[in-house]
C-alpha cells in the first residue's frame, strides 16, 4: 500500500481510551455517532450484520447491536483501541456477538455483511481511494459514513480547525508520528459510491459534520 494513503495508528489509542471513558458515561462517545445510528436505524438494523470500519473503541458497533443487530465486527489500527472495544463489549453482555480486530480497513480482506459504516475515518486517510475500494465490496445492502463537511461556510471552520490541529501534530511530530487530518471532497466520495452500485437514501449536516447513507442497486 501505499504510505501516502495509510494513516499512522501513533495516537488512535490515547484518543480511544477518552472515547471509551466517554462511551461508559454516555452510552456513544460522540454525538455524531448518534446521528449516523439514527439514520441506519431508519434504513433498518433489526438482524443485520454490521462492520464497523475505523471502530475505535467499538462505540458504533456495539450501540448498534443494542439496537437489534444480529452481530458486529470492528476493525482498527490501534491496538489499545480494540482492547477497549472489547472490554466495552463485556461489559454490556454483548462479546458473544462482537468481534474487534486490529488491522487497516484499507487492505484488510473484509467479509461481506449487510451493513458497513465509516464513522469519523476519511478524514484520517490522506487519500480515500484504496479504503473505499476495499470497503465498497464488503457491504451488501447498506454503506455509510460521516466525515467533515467540505463544501459553505462551514467547510472553511473545517479547514481552518484541521489547520490548526495538524499544525499541532507537527509541533509534537514525536508523539503523533505524522497523523495529519483532512477534509476530503464528498462529492467525489459520492460519485465512487454510487459509481460501486449504491444510492444516496440519508444526507444530513449535524455542525460540522456530514452524514450519508446509502443502499446497494444493484442486486
Amino acid at each position: 500500500m501505499d504510505p501516502d494513503e495509510q494513516p499512522p495508528a501513533c495516537c488512535f489509542d490515547e484518543w480511544a481510551s477518552h472515547n471509551a471513558k466517554r462511551a461508559r458515561k454516555q452510552g456513544t462517545a460522540a454525538p455524531i455517532t448518534r446521528h449516523l445510528l439514527a439514520a441506519l436505524e431508519a434504513q433498518g438494523l433489526e438482524g443485520k450484520t454490521v462492520l464497523d470500519l475505523g471502530c475505535g473503541t467499538g462505540d458504533l458497533a456495539l450501540a448498534a447491536l443494542a439496537r437489534g443487530a444480529a452481530s458486529a465486527d470492528g476493525i482498527d489500527l490501534g491496538a489499545g483501541a480494540i482492547e477497549d472495544a472489547r472490554s466495552l463489549a463485556d461489559e454490556r453482555g454483548l462479546a458473544d456477538r462482537a468481534t474487534f480486530t486490529v488491522g487497516n480497513g484499507a487492505v484488510e480482506p473484509l467479509p461481506r455483511h449487510d451493513v458497513v459504516a465509516l464513522n469519523r475515518v476519511l478524514c484520517c486517510y490522506p487519500s480515500v481511494d484504496q479504503l473505499l475500494a476495499n470497503s465498497l465490496g464488503a457491504a451488501s445492502d447498506v454503506y455509510a459514513y460521516t466525515a467533515p463537511v467540505h463544501t459553505g461556510p462551514v467547510a472553511l471552520f473545517n479547514r481552518i480547525s484541521v489547520g490548526v490541529g495538524n499544525a499541532w501534530y507537527r509541533l509534537r511530530d514525536r508523539k503523533f508520528q505524522g497523523f495529519r487530518a483532512f477534509v476530503h471532497d464528498l462529492d467525489a466520495v459520492d460519485r465512487t459510491i454510487a459509481a460501486a452500485g449504491f444510492r444516496k437514501t440519508h444526507a444530513a449536516h449535524h455542525r460540522v459534520w456530514q452524514v450519508a447513507v446509502f443502499t446497494r442497486t444493484d442486486v
